[in-house]
């Protein structure tokens, strides 16, 4: 057995004296502050460990599929009309939505004249109508066939044929140079297109030949969608100058800022 000088057993028994020190301190502390130190990181271990959880099961594409569809506009043509021409269907990826190619397909639908479609943020896209209307009517195997501001058949009652202008056409694609004439007429001035009696086309002499219900002579306008002020320029002529236009067998408006008058041919003269 060894023997231990004074100086060694002095300094054991100052570490023992050290180590129980260390010991009753940190009890002390534990007792009034450490537990609650202990309970938050026991909390905070657990949403750690939940959160990890969900973490491995989140998919960020969910964010991004699309879940609400807007419509607005439509009178005649359903929402489940337009859903399924569109080929939209909620939880679709945002990311194989595109808006001209759904504008394209729902441009398929005879009533309708245009579309408006915008795809937004959060999982939304927009859609606004603009429905077509009756425009023209032509005469085709003995049978009146209704057209819209497209040149597309319109599905609606022969009664309305009554009140629109006649298109007398000889070539199919005629149809639709008559009815994007037309309705440029009309966007300009609708108590001017309520006055068409007849439209011809009159591809020699590259114009649209108009018969008016309230004249007797017949208007030459440039084939194509025609601006407003050519319209107007007509107003004025017909209503600055009622005497003159009543000698008239035709006008010529087909040149901007200029009309030619074609005047009656006076018997005996």
């Amino acid at each position: 057995m060894r023997r231990l000088g004074y100086n060694e057993s002095k300094q054991r028994k100052l570490k023992r004296e050290n180590r129980r020190k260390v010991l009753c301190g940190f009890g002390h502390w534990l007792g009034h502050t450490g537990w609650k130190l202990f309970l938050v990181l026991i909390a905070v271990g657990v949403a750690v460990w939940q959160g990890w959880f969900f973490i491995r099961k989140f998919n960020p594409l969910e964010l991004r599929t699309l879940k609400t569809i807007d419509i607005s506009g439509n009178r005649m043509l359903t929402w489940e009309e337009i859903i399924q021409t569109s080929r939209l269907e909620t939880g679709m990826p945002m990311s194989e939505i595109c808006a001209d190619s759904v504008r394209a397909r729902l441009l398929v639908l005879p009533l309708l004249r245009d579309a408006k479609v915008n795809v937004g943020f959060f999982g939304k896209v927009k859609i606004e109508i603009e429905e077509t209307s009756p425009l023209m009517v032509t005469l085709e195997n003995s049978k009146w066939i209704i057209y819209s501001e497209r040149g597309m058949t319109l599905p609606v009652a022969a009664s309305v044929a009554y009140e629109l202008p006649i298109a007398s056409v000889t070539k199919k694609y005629q149809i639709k140079q008559i009815a994007e004439f037309l309705a440029s007429m009309r966007d300009a001035d609708e108590s001017l297109y309520k006055s068409v009696s007849q439209v011809v086309m009159n591809e020699e002499n590259h114009a649209m030949e108009v018969f008016f219900r309230n004249t007797d002579f017949k208007v030459l306008f440039p084939i194509g969608k025609s601006s407003g002020k050519v319209f107007a320029d007509y107003r004025l002529l017909l209503e600055g100058l009622p005497q003159e236009m009543d000698n008239l067998k035709s006008l010529d408006m087909r040149f901007q800022g200029f009309a030619y008058a074609n005047p009656l041919v006076q018997e005996g003269k």
